[in-house]
């Protein structure tokens, strides 16, 4: 198993919800924790060196948005290692209407989201965007193929977190649906 989280939800111990009960099933994990708000390029490529030396059969997204568009990415990276990103980050388009096929994932592992907040909706989604620090650039990445396998949404997590969080993951939730 192999957690894809940031370093704040790491450092509360909100990996050691689930790592605790992996330890119990002798079932061996790793921790990425160097997501940061709007993920990038380069941390995605490093968390997906780090599954290909590892080779987790289930990776686990927690966190909010960018945990789990950073998880999607690694994920890619990891089951695909020859497909291009520059492929992949095509311009958004109606995904029934691409001329790239994405490649099929789950091969090699599924991928489990778990959020933390209710904001972005990426636990369900089949979207992901990611930041090329180099240039700037942020690159939305659509296809069916990006939606996590399980969905495990649990109150209490969301609950646990700060106020201000909170807020601010309902005014996200407000806004996407002001703009669609």
């Amino acid at each position: 198993v192999f957690i894809v989280t940031d370093k704040i939800l790491a450092e509360l111990g909100y990996t050691a919800r689930i790592t605790d009960v992996l330890e119990r099933y002798g079932i061996d994990f790793r921790i990425f924790s160097e997501v940061e708000p709007d993920p990038t390029l380069a941390a995605a490529k490093k968390g997906a060196e780090a599954m290909l030396a590892f080779n987790p059969d289930v990776i686990i997204s927690l966190g909010g948005g960018s945990p789990m568009d950073a998880a999607k990415i690694m994920w890619v990276m990891y089951e695909h290692p020859e497909v291009r990103f520059e492929d992949l980050a095509m311009r958004f388009m109606d995904i029934r209407k691409r001329v790239y096929k994405f490649p099929t994932m789950g091969e090699k592992a599924m991928m489990v989201a778990i959020p933390t907040s209710a904001g972005t909706g990426s636990e369900v989604t089949p979207f992901a965007v990611i930041t090329d620090e180099k240039t700037g650039v942020k690159y939305p990445l659509a296809d069916y193929e990006l939606t996590p396998d399980m969905a495990i949404v649990d109150a209490e997590l969301m609950m646990s977190m700060p106020r201000g969080l909170t807020a601010a993951s309902g005014i996200d939730v407000l806004v996407h649906a002001i703009e669609a």
